[in-house]
Order: structure tokens, then sequence, then C-alpha cells
């Protein structure tokens, strides 16, 4: 979770030594959550991108993807909710806020309501990382992992990255409640077709 508001966090316009970025908004942390937990899903999206940019490096983090069998090794599900992939972050982002990692803060409305959440990163999150991947070398996979997802992130709001995924009638059509299934056998195929055409 740290490694998505810090990689998706913006830079904060003042910056302050308990503020250093600021990530918007709680359906963006989900939708790219979605993305590090579904790496079938973020291959398909970064052969959107190869198709759009022909960058060879993309081809090859699919490739990566699944000869490391990702899909199998690194899945972790999450259930179709009311607005799509839910995972509950309530716990993960109160222990961030205990450490002064990270907090979460309420945007309301003239009315009164929550309008979205914001999350203030703090300069010590962005250190602590950077310690964590230093001490424990295999933390690099999700450093890496939040890269490539910024590829498919970067410039586009929650909205757009849900409807990306509800295009998908695998993610479109779960149950709500029930696991989203992998869409591995699909994006392997379209992998196969798009690197035999390039050869």
């Amino acid at each position: 979770m740290l490694f998505i508001l810090v990689a998706g966090g913006e830079d904060a316009d003042e910056p302050t030594q308990d503020v250093a970025k600021i990530f918007r908004a709680e359906k963006r942390l989900m939708a790219m959550d979605f993305l590090v937990r579904y790496p079938d899903y973020l291959g398909d999206a970064l052969l959107d991108l190869y198709e759009d940019t022909g960058e060879h490096e993309l081809l090859g983090a699919v490739q990566s993807i699944f000869q490391n069998d990702e899909p199998s090794v690194r899945m972790v599900r999450m259930v179709r909710w009311r607005h799509g992939a839910y995972q509950n972050a309530e716990d993960a982002l109160a222990m961030l806020s205990y450490y002064g990692l990270a907090r979460p803060m309420q945007l309301s409305g003239d009315d009164g309501k929550v309008r979205r959440y914001e999350y203030l990163v703090s300069p010590r999150a962005i250190s602590f990382l950077e310690k964590c991947v230093e001490d424990h070398p295999d933390l690099a996979w999700y450093r890496d992992r939040l890269t490539l997802v910024m590829r498919v992130a970067a410039g586009k709001s929650g909205s757009a990255l849900k409807e990306w995924q509800y295009e998908h009638p695998e993610y479109g059509s779960t149950i709500q409640g029930d696991v989203i299934p992998t869409i591995q056998k699909h994006v392997e195929q379209r992998l196969a077709k798009i690197v035999g055409a390039t050869a």
C-alpha cells in the first residue's frame, strides 16, 4: 500500500516536514492496487501501451510477467464489489498513519458529505521504503512493479482506470461478492500474437 501511495502521489505544492506527496484519491488507490495484485491485467494494459507507442521495453516487461508465472505466483485475488475490485484498506492505512508515514484526509462538499479521500504522504515514508529495499532486496519487486503500474496509471483518474477494468468481460460479469477471475490465457494469447507479428 505504501509503495502505491509513494509512487502514485504528486509532489506537494508546499512540502512540509509532514507532507511530501499527496495521493488522489481512494478509487485510484483501489485501481492501482488491483494492477499490482493481478499481473495478467497489468500485462494486458502494458500491451495496450505497447500497441500505442511501440516501446519494446513494454513488450519485454509483459514477457517477463508470464515467464516468471506471476499470474499464479504473485496474484492476490480481490472481490468484486459495488464499484469494482475492492480490498478493505482501513487497517493498513491506520498502521501507516500510526507510524507517521501516510494519513487519509476527507474532503467534504458543501453538504458535509465526504466527496473523496486524499492521502498525505510524509517524507519519512519515502526514506522508509528506500531503507526497506536496501535491507530486504526482495521488496524491490514492489518498487519495480509500481514503475510499470505508473506507466498505465500516470495522468489517469481512478474512474478511467476502473472503466478500463470493466471493459474486460471476465471482470464486468463477476457477480458482486465473488472473486474476480484471471485473464491469463487471453493475455498470453494476445502476447503470442503480437510477438509472432514482430518476429
